[in-house]
């Protein structure tokens, strides 16, 4: 009974830690992405004071970008390719075969 309540919470539990994990790691990506640009080009000089949550921002314009390209002809394509192209690596297949199955 413990052991299935265990292993029953732990497939709860990851893909939500994953899926947290990854939005976080792109967050701060997105953010750090202002320290590319030149110093007089970043927002925070232009308007006078740091921009807070240019990195959600940014992950929100990108799934939907990622969303709008999905769902037309072109994007369906790209991603049975790219769904092909992972099926293909040993290790990644099992990852990937069991991220997509839970979600």
């Amino acid at each position: 009974m413990i052991k299935r309540n265990f292993l029953t919470g732990l497939l709860v539990l990851i893909p939500l830690m994953l899926t947290v994990w990854v939005l976080a790691t792109l967050i701060n990506f997105l953010d750090q992405t202002i320290l590319l640009l030149p110093e007089t080009l970043r927002p925070s000089y232009l308007i006078g004071t740091p921009v807070i949550g240019f990195g959600v921002f940014m992950t929100f314009f990108i799934i939907l970008i990622t969303g709008f390209i999905a769902n037309n002809f072109f994007g369906k394509k790209l991603i049975l390719l790219y769904e092909n192209l992972l099926n293909r690596l040993p290790f990644v297949k099992s990852i990937y075969g069991g991220i997509k199955q839970v979600s």
